[in-house]
């Protein structure tokens, strides 16, 4: 009986942690190049990829007015080292705490990223990131120069999804936000 006793608890233990591996890689994946650091990386969405760098904008913004700057700053980086996440991913990027070029959008070299579990709400077909994603690619989100994806929601009624975005390099006072609308239809593989 003590031997049939430890094959179940042994069973048991190997379901757990298999259980618990298997969410972990579904639901936040994580690309590391180094060890982590300890404080707090730069969060925002993916709105391009060139080659193995991504651009990412957060969509909170700061305010500058006070100071003689403009009344609505997102901040915006480009990550080399960068070759998972994909266009519309929220993600979480942190660095190796060196030199970072200024001009804006700035450049860094990622050390490591993890991607937020994409959404998909009930009675979707396509995920928060896919509706982004089809956005971005539709003749108005092509526009911005640096996308700034400020609301995503989907209508189940309607079977539509509904971005808000505006240009983080608009020069405008109001930095014009754009509403674009993207059916939700199953991806083709």
């Amino acid at each position: 009986m003590s031997n049939l006793r430890r094959v179940l608890i042994l069973l048991s233990i190997l379901i757990v942690c298999l259980t618990g591996c298997s969410g972990h890689i579904e639901c936040n994946s994580v690309q590391t190049q180094a060890n982590a650091p300890s404080e707090d990386g730069f969060t925002g969405y993916v709105v391009e990829r060139k080659d193995n760098s991504i651009l990412v904008v957060d969509p909170a913004y700061e305010d500058f007015s006070a100071n003689g700057g403009g009344n609505r700053y997102y901040p915006a980086k480009w990550f080399s080292n960068a070759p998972d996440p994909q266009i519309g991913s929220y993600v979480e990027v942190w660095t190796d705490g060196g030199p970072e070029n200024e001009p804006y959008p700035g450049q860094d070299r990622a050390d490591k990223i993890a991607v937020s579990c994409p959404n998909t709400p009930d009675g979707a077909h396509l995920s928060e990131p896919d509706a982004i994603r089809g956005g971005l690619y539709l003749p108005d989100g092509e526009k911005l120069r640096v996308p700034v994806i400020e609301d995503v929601h989907y209508y189940q009624d309607a079977g539509m999804w509904t971005i808000r975005m505006r240009d983080a390099m608009s020069t405008t006072k109001n930095q014009d936000e754009i509403e674009i609308r993207v059916e939700d239809v199953e991806p083709v593989d």
